[in-house]
């Protein structure tokens, strides 16, 4: 089973037992790994009516094949659940060097159920998986998390993935974090894994993976990094990072600006990534996930001011924008630590900073006074009032109590037509590409699978430097790739949808797969170096449209209704004001038409039609 440990790991809290159990062979030729791994295992194991912060909710971490060996970015984990946002999917993806030393302690992926009587943390080693007590950890930050695990095991090697404060509290919006920066599973994967009285799982591997032609493995990695050195991220994300694409979309009027009410952002330029390269970059201490040649992690200093001292890492455009534009903040100092802040509360920085500009806006129009902030001024761009919330929203207190529920439900509790600016869909915040300006992405956000999410779809051929040759097979008309354009774009949503979730399973990044790479064309001969098997784009592709599938059918199954496959109000009717983008709205209707039409799904139902669910074996 080369490629695959031939394990999965199964873990029950409430029993205080482990066991492993061999991976089927037909979850890897229908599910192939990583996020299929992740919905097909939650599927077959979570009933309906499960309570998400109950004994019933299943938390499923997976590796893919690609996970550690030499193919690029082959550190990457994936986990999901269901979600304590929305009550339906719950999954993400992490970066770092987690995912691949799960692989090599043996396992394809972790199943985890039930709930322990007091706090506790797993350690996975080579075969071997142990439930530890945890008294001690609880109540620590994600970063001192990390540091005591190492300690009490005398091993600097060891990957620990972790939960703050804010998981612990159950916070809906609290993710899980491995390697202190990286996190994934947005939506509340922590506050499950807080519910669970689970404070971390940590793990040591040593025990590698076979590979079936390892000359064919290294032969398809040097042409892989040989794209990618072509493709406009490279330089970009090894320079500055992620935060740098958030230039284009303040040049483009599309700068998500105090909470969406303007696309342009006054201050943007103290807050731009240059700013952070010139002023706050440890030049020489760039960092890159596990066998990445693209390096984008950019360690950070704060040397002097109110924030001097603060130190961290992974800086992201969702930064910039999160923590800048969309509370009115241009402060680079505050805004990163912001970040690390979040960081090590345990907190997704994206639903926190967008329930943050919400409140703020809430607070503009007197919607909420100071009594119900508790003394806090939310004026626009205040640090005190920011960092209050972030320290309230952890710990499940005042205000913050209320925020860290998803801005869907702070609006019900609000009232006062606050529901119209609440940006989220399905109670998963917002994050990067203003809606109006993107159609693509707008539609993605409609219909991602969990909620307002940008990487599930990931339509990058948006921005345009996509080949003619490669719309044409994403869109069938290489014009309907501009960014004014609407035609088609529902086809090219779902087959992008269907790449990246192939992408997920491999774990490979998708920033770096972002366009030639994210092919299946172009992965193919990485995936059959490493197993040996012939798989093909078709089967690939096949792949990637079951996955989708089943994720609709899970959130089917948990109560998702065809309505909830819509944007904010301000999203479709309250035009951008003022930039290159002036007047713009979303028109959602024609897009979802065209996406149901090309998934093969009913528009009154949401369901996969009966043909489409027997073409994919969905139907027994």
């Amino acid at each position: 089973m080369k490629g695959y440990t031939g394990n999965i790991g199964w873990v029950d809290l409430t029993r205080n037992s482990t066991t492993l159990i061999p991976t089927d062979e037909r979850l890897i030729e229908n599910y192939l790994g990583g996020r299929g791994f992740v919905i097909k295992l939650l599927f077959d194991q979570i009933p309906e009516g499960a309570d998400p912060l109950g004994e019933d909710n299943v938390l499923v971490f997976a590796s893919g094949p690609l996970n550690g060996t030499l193919a690029p970015t082959g550190g990457r984990w994936m986990v999901g659940a269901k979600s304590p946002a929305n009550g339906i999917l719950v999954s993400g993806n992490g970066g770092g060097l987690w995912g691949a030393e799960m692989k090599w302690a043996g396992l394809d992926a972790l199943i985890i159920r039930g709930k322990s009587p007091h706090p506790c943390y797993l350690m996975v080693g080579d075969d071997k998986i142990e439930i530890l007590p945890a008294q001690d950890l609880w109540g620590k930050d994600t970063w001192e998390t990390e540091d005591m695990i190492q300690a009490r095991h005398g091993d600097p090697q060891i990957r620990v993935l972790s939960i703050g404060i804010a998981g612990e509290n159950r916070v809906s919006m609290a993710s899980v974090f491995s390697e202190k920066v990286h996190h994934g599973g947005r939506g509340g994967t922590g506050a499950v894994m807080g519910s669970k009285n689970l404070k971390a799982v940590a793990v040591r591997g040593t025990q590698g993976v076979g590979i079936a032609d390892p000359e064919a493995l290294i032969a398809e990695t040097g042409k892989i990094n040989e794209i990618i050195k072509t493709e406009s991220q490279y330089a970009i994300y090894s320079k500055y990072g992620s935060p740098k694409n958030t230039t284009a979309y303040a040049k483009l009027g599309g700068l998500t600006t105090r909470n969406g009410q303007s696309g342009i952002f006054a201050g943007f330029e103290k807050i731009e990534a240059e700013n952070f390269y010139n002023n706050f970059k440890l030049k020489g201490h760039t960092k890159a996930c596990f066998t990445c040649s693209m390096p984008c992690f950019h360690q950070h200093l704060v040397c002097e001011g109110k924030y001097a001292g603060t130190f961290g890492s992974g800086l992201q455009n969702s930064t910039i924008q999160c923590f800048g534009s969309k509370v009115g903040n241009d402060d680079p100092a505050a805004l990163f630590a912001f970040h690390v802040a979040t960081n090590r509360y345990g907190l997704d920085e994206i639903s926190a900073g967008l329930a943050i500009a919400f409140a703020m806006e809430c607070y503009q129009k007197e919607i909420i006074s100071l009594k119900d902030t508790g003394g806090l001024a939310l004026e626009w761009g205040s640090d005190t009032a920011i960092m209050g919330l972030l320290a309230q929203m952890a710990r499940a207190q005042g205000l913050g109590k209320i925020l860290g529920q998803g801005t869907q439900r702070a609006a019900r509790h609000f009232g006062g037509g606050s529901e119209k600016f609440a940006l989220q869909v399905k109670n998963l915040e917002i994050s990067t590409v203003d809606p109006r300006v993107f159609p693509a992405w707008a539609l993605g956000y409609a219909v991602a699978s969990r909620g307002a999410d940008h990487m599930r779809a990931f339509p990058t051929w948006e921005f345009g430097g996509t080949t003619e040759t490669d719309l044409l097979k994403i869109l069938g008309a290489p014009t309907a790739g501009e960014r004014s354009a609407t035609a088609n774009k529902g086809k090219g949503v779902a087959f992008s949808e269907d790449i990246r979730a192939v992408t997920d399973s491999l774990q490979m990044c998708k920033t770096f797969s972002a366009r030639k790479i994210g092919m299946p064309e172009t992965t193919l001969g990485l995936l059959n170096a490493v197993t040996g098997r012939a798989w093909t784009e078709t089967q690939l592709m096949r792949i990637g449209e079951r996955i989708n599938n089943l994720e609709r059918l899970f959130n089917l199954r948990h109560g998702l209704k065809p309505a909830d496959d819509t944007l904010p109000v301000r999203m479709l009717e309250e035009p951008l004001p003022d930039g290159a983008s002036q007047g713009m709205v979303v028109e959602l209707e024609p897009l979802l038409e065209d996406y149901y039409r090309s998934r093969d799904w009913r528009r009154d139902t949401g369901y996969p039609s009966p043909d489409k669910l027997r073409e994919l074996g969905l139907d027994a």
